[in-house]
């Protein structure tokens, strides 16, 4: 059952490597989680493939559990509402193929914040109201109205992604499946000691979800690195970057690190080939989306990519999975938007780590059961692992994923298999 509320190219510079950082962080709300491509789905090749990723059917039949999912939606920045179309479609996957919850069908409350502060809060308040079990969802850029009413009202929450401190740092009913440090951090500071640089310039759009990782936390990991942090806010939909572009090229060398949507990513692209600017670069995924790919072209080639699903990877099971889900309980659902795959590998490790909960399914039995889970493979993770036991990241307790992949892009801005998983280290009990 479904409640919907809707609230009133620069050229390859020798020896030197571009790095694109599919960040899993929550700055992905604005545009989507990963590399896109144009790609219709994998491609089936024998008489049974079409049905066999769903698996045999276990149809859930007992009372009913409420969870609430949340998204953007329709903003004037940006279109994020295929979230609440893949967890509608994710959810009655769960319900007729995996038992639902405990063997309770999952009764999928929505709601769309359409990008704002106050209707993000009301979002949360309705989703109280409606006396939700848990939250989950990819992600939302007001995170802070949505996270702490709900937390507030004990109500668990397991996202994709945030930079909001104080989910981050909640030990007691938050889970976060990205290693936003990954993206936002480890990878561009990795660049600039690849390079022989002592700084990174983070070009980022100006929205609190992106900004604030780089305004609190992020400034101590850069310092502790021994890199000078600068950061450059730049308003959505400014067309023109020169002028913050020049600053920079003037600014003396340094690594640069973009993070926004792709019209954001082409503009500053333009802006830095505008002038003439020769350092390293490292970027999120909303740069190799298709517009991004034909804008940026050829610049992108010998990229890295730092990320924490396998898109591209065809032959990957979950990700077949995901385009069958897709395709069989959604509507028109465009598998080219990488924002879909998040929400997926959400509500599947949810799903996951509650695999064999008995009971009454009340927020605290859900709470404990997910940090009593042990590690378990990542949706579409390619090797990576998650557990939720806080010690993931220490400093960061709601986070379930301590390491990252890395692949190279080709000439067309599409990954290279296979990726590889950096780190590998276990999660301790």
């Amino acid at each position: 059952m479904d409640h919907t509320s809707r609230p009133a190219g620069l050229g390859r510079v020798p020896g030197m490597r571009r790095v694109a950082a599919v960040a899993a962080v929550a700055v992905l709300t604005l545009v989507g989680a990963a590399c896109g491509g144009d790609s219709e789905g994998p491609a089936d090749t024998d008489s049974t493939a079409a049905s066999s990723p769903l698996g045999p059917r276990q149809v859930a039949s007992g009372t009913p559990i409420k969870i609430g999912t949340l998204s953007d939606g329709q903003t004037p920045a940006f279109d994020n509402t295929i979230q609440i179309d893949a967890a509608k479609a994710v959810t009655k996957f769960l319900n007729e193929y995996r038992n639902g919850i405990g063997g309770h069908p999952i009764e999928l409350v929505t709601c769309e914040t359409q990008g704002d502060p106050g209707k993000a809060s009301d979002c949360a308040n309705q989703l109280i109201q409606a006396d939700v079990a848990m939250a989950v969802f990819g992600e939302v850029a007001n995170i802070a109205q949505v996270w702490k009413p709900l937390h507030d009202a004990k109500i668990p929450v397991f996202t994709y992604a945030t930079t909001d401190s104080s989910a981050l740092e909640d030990r007691d009913s938050t889970f976060v499946m990205a290693n936003q440090v990954a993206g936002l951090a480890d990878v561009p500071i990795g660049v600039a000691k690849e390079n022989g640089l002592k700084k990174v310039t983070a070009i980022v759009i100006d929205v609190p979800v992106a900004t604030d990782f780089y305004e609190t936390t992020g400034k101590e990991i850069f310092a502790d690195a021994g890199i000078e942090l600068k950061l450059v806010k730049v308003p959505p939909g400014t067309a023109d970057m020169s002028p913050q572009m020049a600053g920079i090229a003037a600014g003396g060398p340094t690594e640069v690190h973009i993070i926004g949507n792709d019209s954001f990513c082409i503009a500053a692209f333009n802006g830095l080939r505008a002038v003439n600017f020769t350092g390293p670069i490292s970027i999120l995924s909303h740069c190799t989306t298709e517009s991004a790919r034909k804008a940026i072209g050829s610049g992108l080639e010998g990229v890295t990519l730092g990320a924490t699903l396998v898109i591209g990877d065809d032959a990957n099971q979950d990700l077949k999975q995901w385009a069958t889900i897709a395709e069989t309980y959604g509507d028109d659902i465009d598998l080219s938007n990488g924002m879909g795959p998040t929400v997926y590998m959400t509500m599947m490790a949810l799903h996951s780590a509650l695999e064999g909960i008995t009971g009454d399914l009340t927020p605290e039995a859900l709470v404990a059961k997910i940090k009593a889970a042990p590690s378990m493979p990542v949706p579409a993770g390619g090797g990576l692992i998650f557990r939720c036991n806080g010690k993931a990241r220490p400093l960061m307790p709601a986070v379930c994923i301590r390491d990252t992949l890395l692949t190279s892009l080709d000439e067309n801005g599409e990954p290279t298999l296979p990726y590889r998983v950096t780190g590998d280290s276990p999660i301790e009990d």
